[in-house]
C-alpha cells in the first residue's frame, strides 16, 4: 500500500465516522423532542381542562388578577392564571423542546398550578366552603394528571440525560460544538 492509499482509507474513516456521530445526535435529538411529545399529550390537557371547568363569569376582581396577579387573588382566578401560564410554557416547549430555558419555564409553571391547587385544598381544609371554592372533582382531576405525567416526565429526563452524555463524549464533544448541538434540560 502507497502512503496515498493509507491517506485515503484514513481520510474515508474519518469521514464515515464522522457522518456516523453526526446521525447519532440527531437522532438523540429526536428522541428527546419525541419524548416531550409523549409529555405533553398528558400535560396539555391541565389547561384545557382548567379552561373548560372555569365558572362562565370569574368572580369579582378576578378578571384583573388574571392579568396582573396580587397575593389575596380568589381561586379560580389563581388556577385560571396557572392555566394559562403552562399553557404558555408548554407551547413554548413545543417549539424549542431541547431549550433548558423554556424547561425551566414550564417547571415553575407546573410548580405554580401544583402550589394553587395545594392552597386551595388546604383553604377548604381550614375555612367553610365558599361558592367560588375550586371543586374536590377539579383538584382531584388535576392531582390524577399530575400522576399520568410521572411516566413520560421520566422518559423526557432520561432522554435528556442521554443526548446530554454523548455530546459531552469526546470525540463526539467536538463535532458537537462544530454542528451546534447545545445541552439540553431535565423537568425539575
Amino acid at each position: 500500500m502507497t502512503k496515498s492509499m493509507v491517506l485515503g482509507l484514513l481520510v474515508a474513516m474519518l469521514l464515515f465516522w464522522a457522518v456516523g456521530a453526526y446521525n447519532r445526535l440527531v437522532r438523540l435529538r429526536a428522541d428527546v423532542a419525541k419524548a416531550f411529545s409523549a409529555l405533553d399529550n398528558v400535560l396539555s390537557v391541565q389547561p384545557a381542562l382548567i379552561k373548560t371547568a372555569l365558572p362562565d363569569e370569574l368572580p369579582a376582581d378576578a378578571e384583573s388578577v388574571v392579568q396582573t396577579p396580587s397575593p389575596p387573588a380568589p381561586p379560580w382566578a389563581r388556577l385560571a392564571a396557572a392555566g394559562e401560564q403552562v399553557a404558555l410554557a408548554l407551547a413554548n416547549v413545543r417549539a424549542r423542546p431541547l431549550d433548558p430555558q423554556a424547561i425551566e419555564a414550564l417547571s415553575a409553571a407546573r410548580g405554580v398550578l401544583a402550589d394553587v391547587r395545594q392552597s386551595a385544598g388546604v383553604a377548604r381544609d381550614h375555612d367553610a366552603p365558599s361558592e367560588d371554592a375550586l371543586p374536590d372533582a377539579l383538584l382531584a382531576r388535576l392531582a390524577a394528571l399530575d400522576e399520568q405525567a410521572v411516566v413520560p416526565a421520566a422518559a423526557f429526563d432520561a432522554a435528556v440525560q442521554v443526548y446530554n452524555l454523548a455530546i459531552r463524549q469526546f470525540p463526539a464533544v467536538i463535532l458537537a460544538r462544530i454542528w451546534g448541538f447545545k445541552p439540553a434540560a431535565a423537568l425539575r
